[in-house]
């Protein structure tokens, strides 16, 4: 088997299940899970209990998401949404707290880092606040399971009464650069599953956005759903919890996001109501009237969908400038209002839709994601994985990467001319977007057959987790004829500036999301500086924003970035002629 592992830790070296269950078991006794406004006015103890009750009595349930840098003013939102909502004869069921990625670290080590501007929690008494501000579900998702301090937040979470916690795909793929600590973090990981897996039958649930993790990066949806069978093979056979998956960020095709809950469904064999189904975030830009459009596109789907088929997703409108800045509250209220117009006039879209081809496309994906779950076990073992162990699991499929497992183990066809050598049973919305895009670019320029750029090498990455822009990037350089040098994601400074080093190259591209491009950038000239590159180009694309200067939310630093020499232009069309101008080729 042609497998590359890149083991940052020996697996074998993590302890049995029994001593970590027995751990979680001592830990779990010493917690007791609060109670929140909102368990007090719906008299449930937990979300997951609140979402069966809406199911059966066909209400659909909505979500939004929100995220300043301290918690006086996520408290100030938090109402502001809420009374709003409730002045207007709307109301909201459930509000993702976004803490910043410096919350997923111990809190020994935290002066080392630059925080992004998302909120953290600096007291007990901040976490036991979540769910006393109004009764609205509270939903903690990022940096929480799966960051370098796992078992702390779920303990924190689960006081505060937050009964559905994640984000358990972000052990894949969300990065601490500077803390090696791989071994201790699958520990913590997998011992923060049991802690909640203890609180089951309560109705406690681990969250798992599936566009945060490995998920995102699949080209075959049936490989995406192979992989969430097995998160739930790690978090619910072996570590004894429930999963309750999310996932849409980056599905633009509608009747995909459909065919996908169905089938996300048909191998929840508990029966787990799901988070909540995000909004696509792929086809938002700087237009606003394309904005609402992109949300009516998907909001009619999702709610028909949920309409007819009850899962326990609640819908999630995404505020129109949401690629643009930080959502105010006003705006979130008012892509909830927009959602209430779509609730309304779903039902007329659900009765008409095909629902016995849906389903049929479902099953399909299901068999295809059997095919995948079955594979990837079956080489774990041939691997000498104990595939009884979660711990090591989790670290070998990480080790090993999504590209490595689609193209080993993907259940569509071989064909050496297709992407990653195999054909799709149903591509991902965002291979189907990566291409128009690329297409889109690639039309523009003025080469054809092997390109201009012949000769040049550039490196490539991003500083978090999403990988979007730097696909794009890399792809259309690779077609105007470079030599790329893709570093992935989470990407660390000291890497770069290696990887410089041993390519020659004097050129990097950077494509960032997390609002933390000021800090990004200058610490990356910094260590240019240090290592003597000065004469490295920067280039730097995507949300080009930080919390500065005390602002509460992310602002635009552009020109902040321009001011420093890096290149901020963020325009895929003109990437390759500035490329080549680098390089001392023109295009003209």
């Amino acid at each position: 088997m042609d497998i590359k592992i890149n083991r940052r830790f020996n697996e074998k070296e993590l302890p049995d299940m029994k001593t970590i269950k027995a751990d979680a078991k001592k830990i779990a006794s010493n917690i007791t899970v609060g109670e929140t406004l909102f368990m007090k006015k719906y008299g449930v103890r937990s979300e997951a209990e609140y979402k069966r009750k809406m199911m059966d009595a066909g209400k659909i349930m909505k979500h939004s998401i929100l995220g300043w840098n301290s918690w006086s003013v996520t408290e100030d939102g938090i109402r502001k949404v809420y009374d709003s909502l409730v002045e207007a004869g709307s109301s909201i069921d459930r509000l993702g707290i976004c803490c910043d990625w410096i919350m997923g670290v111990p809190e020994e080590y935290r002066n080392r880092f630059q925080a992004s501007g998302s909120l953290i929690f600096n007291s007990q008494e901040e976490w036991n606040a979540i769910g006393q501000v109004v009764p609205v579900n509270p939903h903690l998702g990022d940096h929480m399971i799966g960051s370098l301090n796992s078992v702390e937040n779920v303990t924190n979470g689960l006081t505060a009464g937050v009964t559905t916690i994640g984000n358990l795909a972000q052990y894949f793929t969300y990065e601490y650069p500077g803390l090696d600590m791989e071994g201790y973090r699958t520990e913590d990981y997998i011992k923060a599953m049991a802690i909640m897996g203890e609180f089951k039958e309560r109705g406690v649930c681990m969250h798992c956005n599936l566009d945060d993790g490995y998920g995102a990066q699949f080209h075959d949806v049936a490989n995406l759903l192979g992989w969430a069978k097995l998160e739930r093979y790690i978090a619910e056979d072996l570590m004894g919890g429930r999963v309750a998956h999310c996932y849409g960020n980056l599905f633009s095709d509608s009747m995909l996001r459909v065919v996908f809950n169905r089938a996300i469904s048909m191998i929840d064999k508990y029966h787990t109501p799901g988070t909540f189904v995000n909004g696509n975030t792929i086809d938002y830009g700087s237009s606003l009237p394309r904005n609402y459009a992109a949300l009516t596109s998907y909001a009619i789907a999702d709610v028909a969908c949920q309409l007819t088929y009850p899962s326990g997703y609640a819908v999630a409108p995404v505020p129109y400038t949401e690629a643009i800045r930080i959502p105010a509250p006003e705006e979130i209220v008012e892509a909830q209002l927009s959602m209430d117009m779509v609730i309304e006039k779903a039902p007329y879209y659900a009765r008409y839709m095909d629902w016995d081809k849906i389903n049929a496309d479902a099953e399909l994906l299901v068999t295809g994601a059997n095919v995948f779950f079955e594979r990837v076990m079956n080489a774990l073992d041939d691997l000498g994985v104990d595939t009884s162990h979660a711990g090591e699991i989790a670290a070998v499929l990480k080790a090993i990467g999504p590209e490595q497992l689609e193209v080993a183990f993907g259940a569509g066809g071989r064909e050496k001319e297709a992407m990653r050598g195999r054909v799709p049973i149903r591509p991902t919305s965002i291979v189907q977007t990566i291409q128009k895009i690329e297409n889109d670019a690639l039309a523009k320029q003025k080469f054809e057959n092997e390109g201009p750029l012949q000769g040049v090498n550039v490196v490539v990455g991003s500083t978090d987790v999403h990988e979007f822009g730097k696909e794009v990037i890399r792809n259309v350089l690779r077609k105007a004829g470079a030599t790329v040098f893709d570093l992935g994601t989470s990407v660390s400074i000291s890497e770069i500036a290696d990887t410089l080093v041993e390519t020659g190259s004097n050129i990097v591209c950077m494509s960032t999301y997390n609002g933390m491009a000021y800090s990004f950038g200058r610490d990356l000239k910094a260590a240019l500086a240090d290592a003597g590159l000065t004469d490295t180009h920067v280039l730097m694309g995507g949300r080009l924003n930080e919390a500065m200067d005390g602002s509460d939310v992310p602002i635009d630093v552009t020109d902040k970035l321009i001011k420093m020499g890096i290149n901020a232009e963020n325009d895929i069309d003109t990437i390759v002629g500035t490329v080549g101008s680098y390089s001392g080729i023109s295009l003209q």
